[in-house]
């Protein structure tokens, strides 16, 4: 069964938010980046920035390798770069 959920992750290092649309989508798209001010709370940070691009996490963030992770529902549509 293919996976079609679609993930927000955070890179700690680079401070990048990345959407990821399913198991195809291997790199994600970056939408945005953190300040280094949010470092203390990056889960609370990457969920006002996702909210200003029409997503929400439906579901705790959890740390991955290099950042945190989340399942994510699109609440309005967001432009693509082209």
């Amino acid at each position: 069964m293919t996976d079609t959920n679609t993930y927000a992750f955070v890179d700690a290092d680079t401070l990048d938010v990345r959407i990821v649309r399913g198991e195809a989508d291997t790199e994600g798209t970056v939408v945005g980046r953190l300040d280094a001010a949010d470092v203390p709370a990056l889960s609370e940070a990457a969920d006002k920035l996702l909210a200003t691009l029409g997503f929400r996490s439906v579901g705790d963030w959890s740390t991955v390798d290099g950042g945190l992770f989340t399942v994510v529902e699109e609440t309005a549509a967001v432009p693509t770069a082209g």
